[in-house]
C-alpha cells in the first residue's frame, strides 16, 4: 500500500467523475436516504422505502432494529459497496485502506462497523483501518447539524503513507466528513475519496 504520486494519480483518475463535497473531496452515495417530518402525506416508491429501512437497520441502534434485520441490511450494504469498489478501482483496490467514520459512541461504532469493515476488506483486499481509529470521548448524535462525531484519535504511524477510502452510513451536507478527512490527512495519509451508504434527500410532502 503506497501513496506515491503514481498510485495517488491512478486512484484519483478512478473517482474523477464522482461528485465533490464543499472541501473538494470526491464521494459517492450507494442509495438516497429520504428524510421527512411527521406532517402530511409522504410518498415514496417501494425501493425508496426499502433503502430507508436498510439504512436504519444498518445503523444497528438496538432500540430501532433487531440482530436479524441488521445482518440483512449489512449484507446488502456490503454487496452494494463491493460492487461499486470493484467497478471503480479494479486491481487498485489493495492499494486502499478502509476507514469507517466513527458513530457517536464507541459502542455504536463497534456495533455498526467492526464486523462490516472486516467483511468488506476480506472481500476486496483493502487494508482494514478499523482498529486504528480510537474513540476518546463519546458524543451525542446530531446528524442534522453534522456534529455527531465523538472525540477520536488516529494511529498516526499506521495511517501515514496510506491511501484511505472513508466510509459512513449517512451524509447530509458532508461537513463532518470533510472535517474527519482533514484530520486523517494530518497523519500523512492521502484520503482518496469517501463512500456513504445513504445521502440525505428531502422529498416534498403532498398536500392533503
Amino acid at each position: 500500500m503506497s501513496n506515491d504520486n503514481s498510485t495517488k494519480n491512478m486512484l484519483a483518475e478512478c473517482i474523477a467523475e464522482w461528485p465533490q463535497i464543499e472541501n473538494g473531496m470526491h464521494y459517492k452515495q450507494l442509495v438516497d436516504y429520504h428524510s421527512y417530518n411527521a406532517f402530511g402525506t409522504y410518498s415514496l416508491s417501494n425501493e425508496e422505502w426499502d433503502n430507508r429501512e436498510m439504512i436504519l437497520n444498518f445503523k444497528n441502534n438496538s432500540e430501532l432494529t433487531d440482530p436479524i434485520s441488521h445482518q440483512i441490511a449489512m449484507t446488502k450494504a456490503i454487496q452494494l459497496l463491493t460492487d461499486l469498489l470493484e467497478k471503480t478501482f479494479g486491481t487498485l483496490l489493495p492499494q486502499l485502506t478502509l476507514a469507517c467514520i466513527p458513530a457517536s459512541t464507541a459502542e455504536k461504532t463497534e456495533a455498526r462497523f467492526k464486523e462490516f469493515a472486516k467483511l468488506v476488506t476480506d472481500a476486496t483486499g483493502m487494508a482494514n483501518g478499523y482498529e486504528h481509529i480510537h474513540i476518546v470521548t463519546d458524543q451525542d448524535p446530531e446528524h442534522l447539524a453534522d456534529s455527531h462525531l465523538p472525540k477520536y484519535a488516529f494511529d498516526n504511524e499506521y495511517f501515514n503513507g496510506r491511501n484511505v477510502l472513508l466510509f459512513d452510513d449517512i451524509m447530509a451536507t458532508g461537513k463532518s466528513m470533510g472535517k474527519f478527512a482533514t484530520h486523517m490527512e494530518e497523519t500523512g495519509a492521502n484520503v482518496t475519496a469517501a463512500v456513504v451508504l445513504g445521502k440525505t434527500v428531502t422529498k416534498k410532502l403532498k398536500e392533503e
